[in-house]
């Protein structure tokens, strides 16, 4: 952070709101003044010299600044806003760029559900500028928008510290695997098992629910080979490599060499469209995200299952993937 002095109170300045705001956080000065290549001693100074100017003691003076005074607890949730609020800032300052809408969302949304919803909007000329990220964490996605690098993230999301949140449908996550190989399934995880799998990324969410399924089944999943993203992972299938997880949608246009197995249990994912703001650009991207015939179109093309929308403005927090929703096959 840079070496600003705050208006409001002489000399403070920001890097001091760091080291200290840091101290607290990692436990201990030696272990914030590595994370900055300073000397403890250096940081020390800039410690007394912040007590100094407030006029108060922010760490017990008995305990080495590893115990904060009463005041020093108040002082670090205040402090923590400000770090956090120039990091911010900062962040947008690198970022930013007038007349583009950045659009964060998983490899198979961007290939499925994203360019006709961008068609739409550049037929109506709502922005001048579109930019699509892809990201197979969904953790790397949820870091990106609260960090400001986006306008907007759509996919299987649970909570962030987004202020509008809206619930448009859901997916269906499916086993492709090569249609020569579909008579050798019967659904359980007891012949799954028996395959080779390919992972869909290294750091994929995906792996994680394969796990959690094969875990509560009793079976070990081998995997074989790790795919970039889904695409990469069903063409691999396709050319008879092994089977995958993946989004049902992922399927939709693909190769007649492909088949799915029914799972015994099926797994859904609510899809999620998270924004930090309300900008015109944000606000014609759920207008049309909302459309009924757009909506009516995704779900008789098979690209996700229909349910009551519900929009809301309630901030969140602890980022963590949405959780599958769990159906005992019919």
């Amino acid at each position: 952070m840079s070496e600003y002095s705050m208006s409001t109170t002489n000399a403070i300045t920001l890097r001091q709101f760091d080291y200290f705001v840091n101290t607290v956080q990692l436990g201990s000065l030696s272990a914030a003044a590595r994370k900055f290549g300073v000397t403890p001693s250096a940081m020390s100074q800039q410690l007394d010299a912040l007590e100094g100017l407030l006029g108060r003691k922010l760490f017990d003076p008995q305990s080495r600044r590893s115990t904060l005074t009463k005041f020093g607890t108040e002082f670090f949730a205040q402090a923590t806003d400000v770090v956090a609020t120039v990091d911010r800032a900062l962040t947008i300052g690198q970022t930013f760029s007038d007349g583009v809408m950045t659009i964060g969302t998983t490899p198979t949304i961007a290939n499925k559900l994203l360019p006709p919803l961008i068609y739409r909007m550049r037929a109506d000329r709502s922005t001048e500028n579109i930019e699509v990220r892809s990201y197979t964490n969904i953790r790397e996605l949820y870091s990106s928008l609260d960090n400001g690098a986006l306008d907007i993230a759509v996919g299987p999301l649970g909570r962030s510290a987004a202020r509008f949140v809206y619930s448009f449908g859901e997916e269906e996550l499916v086993v492709a695997c090569h249609h020569s190989q579909e008579s050798k399934f019967d659904g359980s995880w007891d012949r799954l098992a028996e395959a080779p799998w390919i992972r869909c990324g290294s750091d994929s969410d995906l792996t994680g629910i394969i796990a959690r399924e094969s875990e509560r089944a009793g079976v070990n999943i081998r995997y074989a080979v790790t795919a970039p993203d889904v695409t990469a992972a069903l063409s691999m299938v396709e050319h008879g490599v092994g089977v995958a997880l993946v989004p049902k949608m992922s399927l939709h246009g693909s190769s007649r060499l492909l088949s799915t197995v029914r799972l015994p249990r099926t797994i859904k994912r609510e899809l999620i469209v998270h924004a930090r703001d309300m900008s015109l650009h944000v606000e014609k991207f759920l207008e049309i995200i909302t459309n009924s015939d757009v909506v009516r179109k995704f779900g008789a093309a098979g690209l996700l299952e229909i349910r009551r929308s519900v929009a809301f403005r309630v901030p969140r927090r602890n980022p963590v993937p949405a959780r599958p929703v769990l159906q005992d096959a019919e």
